[in-house]
């Protein structure tokens, strides 16, 4: 399992809401929800507000509810997401 993990961090202005390595992200995008797994191609796209879910290797999920903009990059297996505040 440890070949399909990739890095995640979650940022907002305040905090790090989240860091670590994960299986899978599902976030959500201005133009719908988008899902990440490892070896994802590079790409950078603007969030809109929704649910930022988290699934760990361990097979928990962490949900984040999420009111506001920011943006997603996807670079060499690593996950950046920029929060404006309004992240809980």
């Amino acid at each position: 399992m440890a070949n399909n993990l990739f890095n995640v961090n979650i940022i907002s202005p305040l905090k790090t809401l989240y860091a670590g390595r994960i299986v899978s992200l599902v976030a959500p995008a201005e133009t719908g929800y988008v899902g990440i797994l490892a070896n994802h191609a590079p790409m950078v796209t603007t969030l809109g507000s929704g649910k930022i879910i988290v699934r760990e290797g361990s097979g928990e999920s962490k949900v984040f509810t999420y009111n506001g903009k920011g943006f997603l990059e996807v670079l060499n297996n690593e996950v950046t997401l920029l929060l404006e505040l309004g992240a809980a």
